[in-house]
């Protein structure tokens, strides 16, 4: 029994002294870091834009008392593509299909009909902070630059009916809802502070305007993190 109980602990002691030997020869085990929210997304859908002009006019050097302009509203298909530089901190770039809007004379110049028509839309590059601690609602809110770009201007009562590109700050809120890690639904508003300057002729007396426009951009669709 003591030759046995003896042989059993060599083997024990043989055993576990491989064991060790084994655990020294081999290279720790790599740590693999737990992987937080996607870096990037993307807010695809339909996107409505608002305007409240308002314009000072000029005809022939001589301003144009209770002159304005009425620009209709528009509804587009808009992409937003962002990236998370940090949990709570994203930057991304929005922009649309530009639509094709009607400006009609308004205020004192009412009944003249459209002015002309443009073809053009608002982007806006802004950084926004995420608010978090709400489980899947991820409420933001964010501040930046956005840029109305001009495509194409028509002619109706002004001929060489022209319209320049504007820059102006923004200021952004929306929220995420999200539906799992990749997917989820989004609501959107975008206040942009932008001035644009126009200018045509009538009846061969130049036509000068500037033009806040100011819109308000409203957006919703799905969310795609990756």
């Amino acid at each position: 029994m003591q030759i046995g109980a003896l042989a059993a602990s060599l083997v024990f002691t043989a055993v576990a002294t491989a064991a060790a030997a084994a655990d020294l020869a081999s290279p720790p085990p790599e740590v693999v870091p737990i992987s937080g929210l996607p870096s990037f997304y993307v807010h695809v859908g339909v996107a409505g834009i608002f305007n409240d002009p308002k314009a000072r006019i000029s005809l022939a050097g001589t301003p144009v008392a209770g002159g304005a302009v009425k620009i209709d509203d528009r509804v587009t298909f808009a992409v937003e593509a962002g990236y998370f530089l940090a949990p709570a901190i994203a930057v991304s770039i929005s922009g649309g299909v530009p639509p094709i809007s009607k400006v009609e004379a308004a205020g004192t110049l009412a009944g003249l009909g459209p002015v002309g028509k443009t073809q053009g839309g608002p982007i806006a590059a802004t950084v926004h902070y995420h608010f978090l601690g709400f489980g899947a609602f991820q409420p933001y809110v964010g501040v930046g630059l956005a840029a109305l770009i001009v495509f194409g201007d028509e002619d109706r009562l002004l001929r060489r009916y022209r319209t320049d590109d504007a820059v102006g700050p923004v200021i952004q809120a929306g929220f995420d809802l999200m539906l799992d890690s990749h997917w989820g639904v989004f609501f959107d508003v975008k206040k942009g502070f932008l001035t644009t300057n126009t200018k045509g002729y009538l009846l061969g007396l130049p036509v000068r305007s500037s033009v806040s426009l100011d819109p308000v951009v409203l957006h919703s669709g799905l969310t795609y993190r990756f």
